[in-house]
């Protein structure tokens, strides 16, 4: 009699215990990342935090070597408009090109043939004029666009404004025609900087080559580089840091199909982190619900009600009930 009456509440209890929350295991991840890096011209001299590192905004990342800018092309270095121990803020000095002009050309006009439909950065091409041919000139191929390119001359006399067209061979073959070009007139290119000028590397009137060192300076403001969120370091490297701001750590779990079915972003549920010795349970809100499906599962994001610290920590999350 008492056995039969036992087995009759065991039965009672049931439906209670089949209605607790379901339970899975998660861990923290990035929901997005945020890439900090030097400026141009700027090096980093040593990092001050490591992969793995907690940040906050201000804290510095690494310091800075001075701001080093280089040619980016050969010519004259011309209107130097500042001078060692100089504040500046704009134009430093200019360089005027090699060639007084530079043409802008396309494939149109190209004799028809793969060949000479595609040119190459660096070759050589021989350029006349379309009106009577007796402008004539030699030049490199600099850049490449598609179907356009640009011819800096090297050798010869073209008129500003005029057309032209390109050769393979100084012969001027038809069957070697590239296309055809505008003559314009090339433009200096202008350097500059704001910060201290430490360093003038080149006098007015000196030819440079390209990638040669112009001056150095300090960048106003700029001699560590320093992380702009409260995050967590990911990767550091010779250009930069990843971060993952704490604003974008949230909690990723994979849940059945069936489950996530009834779940929907806003929903609270319960959080426990495998490295708290306490055990302590957090609140929790679903940010997002992936609809995509993997071997019956769906992957969740929530957001806890305190930023996590690291990411890969083992999270226990109870989701609500039906």
């Amino acid at each position: 009699m008492h056995k039969k009456t036992l087995v009759l509440l065991l039965a009672a209890l049931l439906p209670a215990c089949g209605a607790l929350a379901e339970v899975y295991t998660g861990q923290t991840v990035a929901a997005a990342t945020l890439r900090v890096e030097a400026e141009d011209g700027e090096a980093l001299l040593e990092a001050q935090v490591r992969p793995g590192a907690q940040v906050c905004a201000g804290d510095v990342l690494a310091s800075l070597a001075t701001a080093r800018v280089f040619a980016g092309q050969d010519g004259t270095a011309v209107r130097l408009r500042a001078a060692e121990g100089d504040r500046v803020d704009g134009a430093v000095l200019e360089i005027a090109p090699v060639s007084p002009y530079t043409v802008y050309c396309t494939v149109d006009g190209a004799y028809s043939s793969p060949e000479t439909m595609l040119v190459h950065a660096g070759e050589t091409l021989y350029a006349r004029c379309t009106a009577d041919g007796t402008h004539r000139a030699v030049g490199t191929v600099t850049r490449i666009d598609g179907d356009t390119y640009e011819l800096c001359v090297t050798g010869g006399t073209l008129y500003i404004g005029e057309t032209v067209y390109l050769y393979r061979d100084a012969d001027f073959s038809s069957s070697q025609r590239t296309g055809i070009g505008t003559v314009v007139a090339s433009e200096t290119e202008t350097y500059e900087a704001q910060g201290t000028l430490l360093r003038l590397c080149v006098e007015e009137g000196a030819y440079v080559e390209r990638g040669e060192l112009l001056y150095e300076y300090a960048a106003e403001g700029r001699d560590a580089l320093a992380s702009p969120v409260d995050g967590v370091v990911l990767e550091a490297d010779e250009g930069g840091f990843t971060l993952a701001p704490l604003s974008e750590i949230c909690v990723e779990v994979q849940v059945d199909e069936a489950i996530a079915a009834r779940l929907q972003p806003g929903d609270a549920v319960t959080l426990v982190y495998a490295a708290d010795p306490a055990e302590q349970s957090v609140s929790g809100t679903i940010l997002e619900i992936s609809r995509t499906v993997e071997d019956g599962l769906c992957t969740v994001r929530i957001a806890p009600e305190a930023a996590p610290e690291r990411i890969g920590l083992t999270v226990e999350v109870r989701l609500p009930d039906e």
